[in-house]
């Protein structure tokens, strides 16, 4: 085999996913959110015919379930069709969001895809001219949950002089990802391909320089902790030498931002504050944008956004201007973590029911691991639920800032009591 190949690297499309937890009253943002998985699959395949690459890979859950509705089915048959007219090859292998013994097939795919068997690693190998140039290996999972060390399975030919292994599988036992076909950067090496199209992770990142392993994550974020660029990989391969890029494809964006409004006192001074930071997010990312903003600081601001529908108010005011920018800007959340403008040392000194309680904080604060433990104990059963809210327990420096949020709550209550 020689020669050089390009192709397009992509996972994760979760085509039929319905977008979770967001209040999307719009009609147009919610219209957006439901067609941009459709529309990063246009993407990928206008990438593919514009840099009329050799073939596209696809690294598991093309579908969002294993029920595969009609409309993801067709979509991906189209796609599939418009790459078979340029003579571009597709090759597939199903991971734990549709994996291959759950396939309820209503459309036929054409003859240009390959979709990998879940049984065994299975070879392909690509021809140009009548010679072989490159040879594709991949498996698929047959049910949802594959324990077993997939990658374990593959072994690269000798003859090949470009090799290409396509598996859905988390490599190194990633954080918040389920622990489907576990491997090691290690086992990968071991393997000898030149290039490892990784799914399942959508975070998109290089896993290892040498073999180049890529996840290419999912080319649109479905939820709101998907935050930052999204899209695909565009792949060079030759003998000796692979190199990866990334593109961005994703219409729509999620963000995630902090704003400090401690020098501020009035609520329309903090929807101002706000409305810029939604101006700055349109322009600065150049595509529609769902955000969710955290206002922080210490200082009147938090008395003025804890009046009566005072948040609601801001937020619904900031949406109507947001969603005229071009590109527009949809705020989902506006979360209140402010502080009221108290003076923790002159209440320290004191010898008040105050000063108790600031003192009181004074001792959990010196110890983050106890205070852990102390409020483990009490919300451990409750730490799932609290976690879907977005209220994360556990590490110390939660811990630290549910104290510190508790202390101020107290202080707000006993000091509005005592009129002060």
């Amino acid at each position: 085999m020689s020669g050089r190949v390009r192709f397009v690297h992509a996972a994760d499309l979760h085509l039929g996913a319905p977008f979770k937890g967001v209040a999307a009253e719009d009609e147009g943002v919610r219209r957006a959110l439901v067609e941009a998985p459709y529309r990063a699959l246009d993407a990928i395949v206008d990438l593919c015919l514009s840099e009329q690459v050799d073939f596209l890979v696809i690294a598991g859950d093309l579908y969002n379930s294993a029920e595969r509705p009609v409309r993801p089915q067709l979509a991906l048959a189209d796609a599939f069709k418009r790459l078979e007219s340029a003579e571009i090859r597709v090759f597939v292998v199903h991971g734990n969001h549709d994996p291959a013994n759950d396939a309820r097939a209503l459309v036929g795919l054409p003859a240009n895809v390959h979709v990998f068997a879940h049984d065994r690693v299975e070879r392909v190998v690509l021809e140009r001219e009548g010679e072989a140039v490159c040879a594709v290996y991949g498996r698929s999972f047959g049910t949802r949950q594959v324990t077993e060390n997939l990658v374990a399975g593959f072994r690269r030919e000798q003859a090949d002089a470009l090799a290409v292994a396509v598996v859905h599988a988390n490599v190194g036992g990633r954080a918040g990802y389920d622990d489907y076909a576990p491997c090691s950067v290690g086992d990968l090496a071991a393997v000898g391909m030149d290039y490892w199209a990784l799914g399942h992770i959508h975070e998109p990142g290089v896993v290892s320089a040498s073999p180049l392993a890529v996840y290419a994550g999912a080319p649109q974020g479905v939820d709101p902790t998907q935050v930052g660029e999204r899209g695909c990989y565009l792949v060079s391969a030759e003998p000796g030498h692979v190199e990866a890029e990334f593109v961005p494809l994703a219409s729509v964006l999620w963000e995630a931002r902090s704003l400090d409004v401690s020098d501020i006192s009035t609520l329309d001074a903090i929807e101002d504050r706000v409305a810029e930071a939604c101006a700055d997010i349109s322009a600065s990312r150049g595509r529609p944008t769902v955000v969710r903003l955290t206002l922080t600081g210490r200082g009147e601001a938090h008395a003025a956004l804890n009046a009566p529908g005072a948040r609601a108010e801001i937020r619904a005011r900031v949406r109507a201007r947001a969603k005229e920018l071009d590109p527009w800007v949809w705020v989902d959340l506006l979360t209140d973590k402010t502080a009221p403008a108290i003076d923790l040392d002159a209440l320290r000194e004191g010898s008040d029911l105050a000063a108790d309680i600031v003192r009181i904080a004074d001792r959990m604060l010196a110890s983050p691991e106890a205070a852990a433990r102390e409020i483990e104990a009490v919300f451990g059963p409750l730490t799932s639920k609290l976690g879907h809210a977005g209220i994360e327990m556990g590490p110390t420096q939660a811990a630290a800032a549910l104290v510190e949020r508790a202390r101020d709550r107290v202080l707000d209550l006993v000091l509005e009591k005592e009129g002060q």
